[in-house]
């Protein structure tokens, strides 16, 4: 609760229950546990989550590089990507900060039924040589049966209230796969679920869930990047587990941007199927 008191001016200004990232319970990382894991300053989106995939890469949701009103592409000068340190506040020597150059958003992204929600940021000035606080992740490459006991490392609030204090510090909960016929029941998700998504999490209520926000970050299971946040937040609520895009599915594209030389303008709309 202290640490929540210590930033509460950091959070002041957010404007609505979008613009801000959060997570509920789970425990407080330790440097180098989650070497992958960044996090996207935006004054659009104000905070996501990201994973290091390779020097000059990172992976997020769409959600978090398009502008939450005209539902476009930002410009990607407005972001920067913080690598390297588990507390927001205060910075530490592992820190790196990197402005973006690209936005590489999945072409057939879909923000009313989030399917497709992937965006790929390149950076303009390739990480470090890798070392125990930045690594690229290990993508998942096999399918994972239910009950699979995954985490979800980011930073964030308790609560899902506007004023809502930031919590500086990263911090991981664990969090199952769930059988999607669960998570499209009725009363939870209602068949929004698509077969390129993993549900993860608790329908009843438990303390340890994602919260408004953390869109992007990465969900991992057996220590591999399995899933990127894309909607299902909780706050400690019921029947409403996280809802990941599942990276297997989309290697191919992933890797394709590694290489891509275009740069997609500001204004962007992508062509949903």
């Amino acid at each position: 609760m202290k640490l929540f008191l210590l930033v509460l001016s950091v959070v002041a200004a957010v404007a609505s229950e979008d613009a801000s990232s959060r997570l509920t319970g789970g425990t407080v990382t330790l440097p180098g546990q989650f070497p992958a894991a960044v996090s996207i300053d935006s004054p659009y989106n104000l905070h996501c989550g990201g994973t290091i995939l390779n020097r000059q890469h990172v992976l997020t949701a769409a959600w978090c590089v398009m502008h939450p009103t005209t539902f476009s592409l930002i410009n990607p000068f407005w972001l920067r990507v913080i690598a390297g340190d588990v507390n927001l506040v205060p910075t530490s020597v592992r820190r790196e900060i990197r402005n973006v150059t690209h936005l590489f958003v999945h072409p057939n992204y879909n923000r009313l039924s989030s399917n497709n929600d992937l965006a790929v940021i390149r950076v303009n000035t390739m990480f470090p040589e890798f070392h125990n606080t930045i690594e690229p992740a290990v993508m998942n490459t096999r399918f994972l049966a239910d009950n699979t006991q995954c985490q979800f490392a980011g930073w964030g609030a308790a609560t899902n209230a506007i004023n809502a204090p930031l919590n500086p510090a990263q911090r991981v909960i664990t969090t199952p796969i769930i059988p999607t016929a669960q998570c499209n029941a009725a009363n939870v998700h209602a068949n929004r679920v698509l077969s390129t998504m993993i549900c993860a999490g608790s329908i009843p209520a438990t303390a340890n869930t994602v919260c408004q926000g953390n869109t992007g970050g990465g969900l991992y299971c057996n220590g591999q990047l399995t899933g990127v946040l894309s909607f299902g937040f909780a706050c400690g609520a019921a029947n409403n587990p996280g809802v990941y895009i599942d990276v297997r599915q989309y290697r191919v594209w992933i890797d394709s941007q590694f290489t891509r030389t275009d740069n997609p303008a500001p204004g962007w709309i992508p062509n949903p199927l």
